[in-house]
């Protein structure tokens, strides 16, 4: 463990210090809300998913001051934090410090951009769609085309929808959420399976970016890591990881 103190921090501490990371800036409300804890360059704090049912510890910094958070965390953390996130090049040590608390997770990358994305030609067939009314049929794309898709139609969680329809049935959506930190949240692109190949996955993606950029001025999202035809299409369109991240669940 590092010989610096480790720090609990205040709720405006961690943008005051670390707001120049884009998921601090962007993902995190504002003043933070849950627990900060510190040591040199290194911070961990308490995240809520998006979909609200997960509570992560997150860290970010140099190695050997992550690993001391962690160690110094993992007998602080109230019983309602049941996962922890570091980068992907730090997941090895997540063993060493929760031993057999440690469950499996999933790897993912957290990407934004602040750049306009072109027109793509298929943003011709998008129309807005309406959370309520429409509801029924995303949910059934949804289960055809990605079950573990995180829009939540219906819920009321959704700033914006838009979708594409052939002969009155619904082949694409997407959706923009707002994160804590009051963000864009590119979710829920589906397209249905008969009609991939067709860019309309790149439209819906192209424009709900453009929708953002020109409201917030940035656009973030987060993908699995072995999403590699996603990754390609983020790529092209101008986003950037800002962290690679290692998601492992906790046992109580």
């Amino acid at each position: 463990m590092s010989d610096t103190p480790i720090r609990r921090l205040p709720a405006a501490a961690l943008h005051e210090r670390w707001g120049d990371d884009p998921f601090v800036r962007w993902d995190l409300p504002r003043p933070h809300v849950g627990d900060i804890w510190s040591v040199g360059d290194a911070v961990a704090f308490e995240r809520l998913s998006h979909s609200r049912r997960i509570r992560s510890l997150t860290a970010i910094g140099p190695d050997d001051q992550v690993r001391a958070l962690l160690e110094f965390a993992a007998a602080e953390l109230p019983a309602s934090v049941d996962a922890v996130s570091v980068e992907r090049s730090q997941v090895g040590m997540l063993a060493e410090v929760f031993g057999d608390r440690l469950r499996p997770g999933g790897d993912w990358d957290w990407m934004w951009t602040t750049s306009m994305p072109p027109v793509v030609d298929a943003e011709r067939q998008l129309v807005p769609l309406d959370d309520v009314a429409d509801a029924r049929d995303i949910l059934a794309l949804n289960e055809i085309g990605n079950p573990t898709a995180e829009s939540e139609p219906g819920s009321g969680i959704t700033t914006t929808w838009l979708g594409a329809r052939a002969e009155g049935r619904l082949i694409a959506a997407g959706a923009i959420h707002l994160t804590q930190g009051g963000a864009p949240h590119l979710t829920g692109i589906v397209v249905h399976p008969d009609m991939r190949g067709r860019q309309l996955g790149l439209a819906l993606i192209a424009a709900l970016t453009r929708w953002s950029l020109e409201r917030y001025g940035v656009c973030t999202l987060g993908m699995y890591a072995d999403n590699d035809r996603a990754r390609a299409v983020y790529d092209g369109l101008g986003y950037a990881v800002a962290h690679a991240w290692g998601s492992r669940r906790l046992a109580e």
